[in-house]
């Protein structure tokens, strides 16, 4: 595998070396858009970057190049990169002739952001600034979102009538445009009707959601609508069907990585064709030199990816250790703590939300951040962050006060 990915990467960079040609802003968000759904951010990322180089790029493509690097960290659970990237489209948006159009999106895909992070004030402020412009110059898509957004925050201040209203309006417009994404709407309506108690409705979204998702080849959102379920039967104390949705869970979660890693291959030969096909006539009469220069950077790359291998390798061993060294620190710690009388923190008299819960119970068991990011498909970032906001809330200094 390790070679393979050598010899492909190899043949791309051939192909890239033989164009100087200068990609257009609709070219790149299609490419971008197709590689993101191949799970290939690192292209992504280095043909957004050699957009951004170009100095020909008006102010708006340069906006628009921001907003899509934005868009892969969000892919990618990297809030804090995904919201300065979003400044720095900001920025260059404010300096194109399209002000209005360029602040309503930004305000759009920061509400989702803090949405994600569960920093509902944030979102709502933004939801609210974007209403009274009537949504005129968003997307269908982030129209969708907004909606969805806005029948969640309804449905938690229990006017289910209304949220039942926003959540149509999402399925209306996604319907018409966004089929794909109509099973994240689904998922907020599974939890809406598990809260009106109507068990009927709420199977039937499931599976509606679930036929779509499949339809589309989509298994993030198969997962999805498997873990909105799972938490549901856990909300209603019924674990034995939430085990059931845990179990399916895991069983999409590695099929998802396995079809991941697949589609990462024919993807790359798809686009080496292509590129040879394209190139295949410029610059034909320096091919031996760049023969050459692209040897001697196979083998500084072979090399390079030998070195980062065995680095890696030492880091893992060490990680383990480590680990394995804190959860003894831990243990020992938690049987000193257990000696004494109120040293735990009483949770149920803190406002936590149910995400915030579920970490505490993962660190409680002796879970490290890279085993909790696994079992609840955060990054560990996520958890570092979500922990970060936990202590402030209970006012503690170390997870062993938990």
């Amino acid at each position: 595998m390790f070679w393979k990915r050598l010899m492909i990467l190899w043949v791309i960079l051939y192909s890239l070396a033989f164009t100087a040609k200068e990609i257009h802003i609709d070219s790149l968000r299609n490419q971008i858009s197709h590689y993101n759904d191949f799970a290939e951010y690192k292209t992504s990322m280095q043909l957004i970057s050699d957009f951004l180089a170009d100095g020909h790029a008006s102010h708006h493509e340069r906006y628009t190049a921001f907003l899509l690097k934005a868009m892969i960290y969000k892919k990618l659970f990297n809030y804090d990169q995904t919201l300065h990237n979003l400044d720095l489209a900001l920025q260059e948006g404010m300096k194109s002739n399209r002000k209005e159009m360029v602040q309503q999106e930004i305000k759009a895909e920061k509400s989702f952001v803090y949405f994600d992070l569960q920093q509902f004030e944030r979102a709502k402020q933004f939801m609210k600034e974007l209403e009274a412009t009537g949504y005129q110059y968003l997307s269908a898509k982030q129209r969708v979102f907004l909606y969805t957004q806005e029948g969640y925050f309804l449905m938690k201040d229990k006017k289910y009538d209304e949220a039942e209203k926003s959540l149509d309006q999402a399925i209306q417009i996604a319907k018409k445009f966004y089929l794909q994404d109509l099973p994240i709407v689904y998922g907020k309506k599974i939890e809406l009707y598990n809260e009106t108690n109507d068990t009927e409705k709420r199977d039937e979204m499931y599976k509606e959601g679930l036929k779509i998702a499949q339809k589309f080849g989509n298994l993030k959102y198969e997962f999805y609508l498997h873990e909105i379920m799972k938490n549901v039967f856990r909300k209603n104390q019924d674990y034995h069907k939430a085990f059931e949705f845990q179990q399916i869970c895991d069983s999409v979660f590695f099929l998802y990585n396995s079809n991941s890693n697949s589609s990462k291959i024919e993807l790359l030969e798809q686009q080496m064709k292509a590129r040879e096909y394209e190139y295949k006539m410029k610059e034909k009469r320096n091919e031996q030199f760049f023969f050459v220069i692209l040897s001697g950077l196979l083998i500084f790359l072979i090399l390079i990816f030998i070195k980062l291998y065995l680095v890696n390798k030492q880091k893992r061993i060490l990680t383990e250790d480590e680990n394995r060294r804190i959860l003894h620190e831990i243990e020992i710690l938690t049987n000193s703590a257990s000696k004494k009388d109120g040293s735990k923190t009483d949770l149920a008299s803190f406002n936590l939300t149910e995400r915030q819960r579920e970490i505490i119970e993962l660190v409680k068991q002796g879970k490290n951040n890279r085993q909790i990011a696994e079992l609840l498909f955060i990054s560990e970032n996520t958890v570092k962050y979500h922990l970060k906001v936990i202590y402030n809330i209970l006012n503690i200094n170390q997870r062993t006060e938990l």
